[in-house]
């Protein structure tokens, strides 16, 4: 017997959504990582800093340093807010994201339908899955491009656990976010 495809129809990518997913996988990625990690030491060697001299002399008898912590908290908030808003352009700029998308998962292909027509795409194509709580499946057939699947818009019966045991038999590397 040949298992049911797995459909979920409709799926649209809001902007805010968008944002939201993006940005989570921005600040998992090791370089975000890195540099958060020694902004942050910077900013707590630098609080300390301004601690000990108030501490020690009872007033800031070296300004320069906490000149040195308010332009650090200001990057780590300007930083974040620049991805944002590299993240929202983009959106904007990409009509094929505000789209509503069709998608029918079979054994052995990912098939979408859209106003523009229909794409199938082997399996054999997807590098990787990633799964963004609470309810996006980003499926990557390169570093550069993936497919949003908002598992809301599963059609019944399949559930979110049919389309990972999919993903595990054809031996798609699943990760969590």
């Amino acid at each position: 017997m040949k298992p049911t495809p797995i459909t979920l129809t409709g799926v649209q990518l809001t902007a805010e959504e968008f944002v939201a997913v993006n940005f989570r996988l921005w600040r998992t990625r090791p370089r975000t990582r890195l540099n958060h990690w020694i902004l942050g030491a910077a900013v707590g060697l630098l609080g300390l800093s301004v601690g000990l001299d108030i501490y020690q002399h009872g007033q800031l008898s070296q300004p320069s340093t906490l000149v040195f912590l308010v332009v650090a908290v200001l990057y780590a908030v300007f930083r974040a807010g620049l991805a944002r808003y590299q993240l929202r352009r983009g959106y904007a700029r990409n009509a094929t994201l505000q789209q509503p998308v069709d998608f029918t998962l079979t054994d052995t292909e990912l098939v979408t339908h859209t106003v523009g027509g229909q794409f199938s795409a082997n399996w054999s194509l997807i590098r990787r899955a990633v799964w963004v709580q609470p309810h996006w499946l980003l499926l990557y057939p390169s570093e550069a491009a993936c497919y949003y699947l908002d598992m809301r818009r599963l059609q019944a019966p399949a559930t979110a656990a049919d389309v990972a045991a999919l993903l595990e038999r054809l031996q798609i590397s699943q990760q969590h976010q």
